[in-house]
């Protein structure tokens, strides 16, 4: 246990993808601790020429879920290169201001360089899912078994880890199946939303407005067609939408203006909590995502904060944040049909209303950024033996 009140911890994030979110998140959640000295190291961030070279090096060639990259070791290359990136620059940190008391990676490709680290020094390691769970999504044998030595070095870290931070039940689940051992060290924590972007008030200014306009669906999703986009257009035009509704893509999908049907825009550029994409959530009446592949579904996560109703897929986390029949309808993956059925449900103002708003008191009661940060608090000072926190007064 620390001599000192004050633990020091590093917060270790590869900053790619939606991890970056992830780290502003963790960041936010930690901020307002008495009790941690917070360190936060984003390896997108602030790359010197060095590091740059060795990303180029250790990345070059064919990209990961590629056929060319499963003959590569693509993936493992990626994943590597962010472990080794993140035990340089943990060993540069300490050199200048000495030893952390915790180190929190996420994901678990972090800590790849860091198996003698961890043994020193008590580690939290946070997954979204298991490389298995992954694995599952690659159309084909030879790209599924990409993702074997990966699994390999997991295994190494999750050993090590003096706790592991799951943000699903189904993550865990996988998890506890492929490794028994770590079945004690496991905890449930789904990511936190920013609530204070979506306005609780939200949720009754849609109820005052026409009962007869168009209903405005809004789709958000960079890689259109693993988030379904293909499927949600089908079900679009087989639904007959166009004058009933309104459907807007929030994508930077190639998507040319001829393959769009009427009723249908795609708004390019839009980056997350910015503006114009907090207005696009204010505008909705629903969300649609009816996705193939999803870790987690932190967009799931903010159509909730946004008081809408949501059109989901029963795969991986998603039931874990979209009850179905409750805050949304689930639909089985891949079908058009059904997610036509599903819009045409949420075309009525009261079954929005009603959804939409228990969606809201749901992710309120749960996914605040404080709760999150009480529960990563107590984590911390678990793994690290000291006492836990006294509440304010």
């Amino acid at each position: 246990m620390p001599e000192r009140g004050v633990l020091r911890v590093l917060f270790v994030n590869t900053g790619i993808l939606g991890h970056a979110s992830v780290a502003r998140l963790v960041r936010r959640a930690v901020e307002g601790d008495a009790g941690v000295e917070a360190v936060h190291l984003d390896l997108a961030e602030r790359l010197t020429a060095g590091e740059r070279v060795l990303r180029r090096l250790m990345t070059l060639g064919p990209r990961p879920g590629s056929r060319g990259g499963a003959l590569s070791a693509a993936r493992f290359r990626h994943e590597l290169h962010a472990g080794v990136a993140a035990a340089r620059r943990i060993a540069a940190l300490e050199a200048r201001a000495g030893a952390f008391d915790v180190i929190h990676f996420h994901p678990q490709p972090a800590a790849w360089g860091s198996l003698r680290r961890m043994r020193a020094t008590p580690s939290i390691v946070s997954i979204d899912a298991t490389q298995r769970l992954a694995s599952a999504e690659a159309p084909d044998r030879l790209r599924r078994l990409e993702y074997a030595p990966n699994a390999r070095r997991d295994r190494a870290v999750f050993r090590r880890a003096a706790a592991i931070v799951a943000t699903s039940r189904w993550a865990a689940a996988d998890l506890e199946r492929g490794q028994p051992g770590c079945a004690g060290r496991v905890r449930v924590i789904p990511y936190p939303v920013d609530l204070a972007r979506f306005d609780a008030g939200w949720v009754e200014a849609r109820r005052a407005r026409d009962p007869v306009a168009p209903v405005r669906f809004l789709f958000v999703g960079g890689d259109f067609a693993r988030k379904g986009g293909p499927e949600l257009l089908r079900a679009w035009r087989e639904g007959g939408f166009a004058g009933r509704a309104a459907l807007t893509l929030v994508t930077d999908a190639p998507l040319a203006p001829a393959e769009l049907p009427p009723g249908v825009e795609v708004v390019r550029g839009v980056r997350a909590y910015t503006g114009a994409w907090i207005s696009l959530w204010r505008a909705a009446d629903a969300f649609v995502m009816p996705t193939r592949g999803e870790a987690f579904g932190m967009v799931f996560q903010e159509a909730a904060a946004a008081g809408l109703p949501a059109v989901g897929t029963a795969l991986n986390a998603v039931p874990e944040i979209v009850a179905d029949g409750e805050t949304g309808i689930l639909v089985p993956p891949g079908d058009a049909g059904a997610v036509a059925r599903a819009m045409a449900s949420l075309l009525s103002p009261a079954l929005r209303a009603r959804m939409g708003a228990e969606a809201r008191r749901r992710i309120a009661a749960s996914g605040s950024i404080e709760a999150y940060g009480r529960r990563l608090g107590a984590l911390v000072r678990e793994v690290a033996g000291a006492p836990p926190s006294t509440p304010a007064a």
